[in-house]
């Protein structure tokens, strides 16, 4: 039943023993919050919270602006605070017909939780509340050198306008951050270019910016299609955007990539592992041009991309000749590139003076986390539950709201501590979307060996590392 919060797990077949946290995600899922409708699957995850001993904030909690954060200590304590970033709000589920189970039934099934959020990003937020429940009675017991806390926010998918947009606001004063931890990176089993044998692992140090734009072509012309000839709206509107989805976008060596490619190859050595850390070399180009080119996610980090994403017209009948045509573009901008920039190539590349360019909504200036003290404790407790795994810095393709937080002067890092399949990747925004038992449990690890390497240790190194993050 869609929209129903709590049902129970004996209303599914369940062949194996399904741990807490799958059984929470699952209950989780079963909670329709496409954004804007955030507030049931608000309330659910702040009464999670609470029950497992957490301190409660409320940020916002109007409708649309659901936000809260739930904390080891209360924040107004001012400790050193690791924060684990997560949004409740997923997107449209289209036709249920399309789905192997109901979108919203969170069904559990052949080791996997099935349903539209299950791993953008109600999954790895339950992962993040796991990891962090098993230090709340610690927490009450000792005086732990930072705070832990779960910040759920709203309106991801769209923007962040009403949710990171505003909790970015005084972030510092209210959250006293040591680091944010977004989503972003995951560990991928299978590299084309890279050996076989091993699982690489992303974490992201930065994200491409967001840039929606509108183009739009106005032409009066013949009312009827029959006699409207070769000089109407749709047809200068087909032919530019044909013209931006066919060319190929130059590709840009940006220094957030180069240090992906420099410890990479430090991983792989020898001449192919030489061949990676100087992937910028004249006499690599042939090399590089021919693998980014024939690999979709190679070409996504090392070159802006534009997507169309929306065509429309006003309501007519077929015979009736559109007199406007509009398109929505989606635009994944590098480091480096301004929005204005994009606007000029794209103006250049279509020249048509009666297609008209403009900005619908665009995110926060990207700024770079290098990777220090908490990278390298993230990526040795991915090591740790993941044997055979290396950890290279990315610069993420896509765009979420880690960007509000570091535009706050935060570090921040982008993790979804589990390995993700090709299928799996693309069932992100699709039908069919699942996360596996397994993977949940394996995140839960990763995250809580983290936690564990920086709330517990010696009394010497404890003062020292605090006094440095203070």
């Amino acid at each position: 039943m869609r929209g129903q919060s709590i049902h129970n797990l004996s209303d599914f077949p369940v062949s194996n023993t399904v741990s807490p946290a799958a059984s929470l995600l699952s209950n989780y899922v079963h909670i329709a919050s496409e954004t804007g409708n955030e507030k049931e699957a608000a309330d659910f995850m702040m009464l999670q919270c609470r029950n497992k001993g957490l301190v409660i904030e409320k940020i916002t909690y109007k409708k649309g602006s659901y936000n809260f954060a739930a904390s080891l200590y209360p924040l107004n304590l001012h400790k050193p605070n690791i924060i684990f970033l997560n949004h409740m709000d997923v997107v449209p589920s289209g036709d249920p017909a399309n789905w192997k189970h109901p979108p919203y039934e969170g069904f559990i099934d052949d080791g996997k939780v099935w349903g539209r959020g299950s791993l953008d990003m109600k999954g790895p937020a339950i992962i993040q509340l796991s990891a962090i429940e098993r230090f709340v009675q610690l927490a009450q017991k000792e005086d732990l050198p930072y705070n832990v806390t779960l910040l759920c926010v709203s309106g991801e998918e769209t923007g962040g306008a009403k949710g990171s947009a505003i909790v970015a606001k005084n972030f510092k004063e209210l959250f006293t951050p040591a680091i944010v931890i977004g989503e972003g990176g995951s560990g991928i089993e299978k590299v084309s270019f890279l050996p076989k044998g091993k699982t690489y692992f992303g974490v992201s140090i930065i994200e491409k910016k967001p840039l929606w734009l509108k183009l739009s072509c106005s032409l009066h012309s013949a009312g009827h299609a029959s006699i409207v000839g070769k000089n109407y709206a749709n047809l200068h509107l087909i032919n530019g955007l044909h013209k931006l989805v066919m060319m190929r976008q130059p590709i840009k060596m940006t220094s957030e990539a180069m240090l992906m490619f420099r410890s990479t190859g430090n991983i792989v050595g020898g001449l192919r592992g030489f061949t990676i850390k100087h992937i910028n070399w004249l006499i690599f180009k042939p090399f590089l041009n021919h693998y980014v080119y024939q690999n979709p996610e190679l070409e996504s980090i090392l070159c802006n991309t534009i997507t169309v994403s929306n065509l429309g017209n006003a309501d007519a009948s077929p015979n009736q000749n559109a007199q406007k045509a509009t398109a929505l573009v989606d635009c994944r901008l590098l480091p480096g590139t301004s929005p204005e920039e994009m606007i000029n190539f794209i103006n250049r590349k279509i020249k048509d003076t009666l297609l008209h360019v403009s900005i619908v909504q665009q995110g926060p200036n990207q700024i770079t986390t290098q990777p220090e003290f908490f990278f390298e404790k993230l990526a040795k407790a991915i090591k740790q539950t993941y044997t055979n795994a290396e950890v290279v810095p990315i610069l993420f393709p896509a765009s979420n709201d880690n960007s509000y937080y570091r535009a706050a002067g935060c570090p921040v890092y982008g993790l979804n501590p589990i390995i993700m399949s090709p299928l799996q990747i693309k069932s992100i925004h699709n039908n069919d979307e699942y996360i596996e038992l397994e993977k949940i449990d394996k995140g839960i690890e990763v995250l809580e060996t983290f936690l564990r390497s920086i709330l517990i240790l010696p009394d010497a190194t404890r003062s020292s590392t605090t006094m440095h993050q203070q």
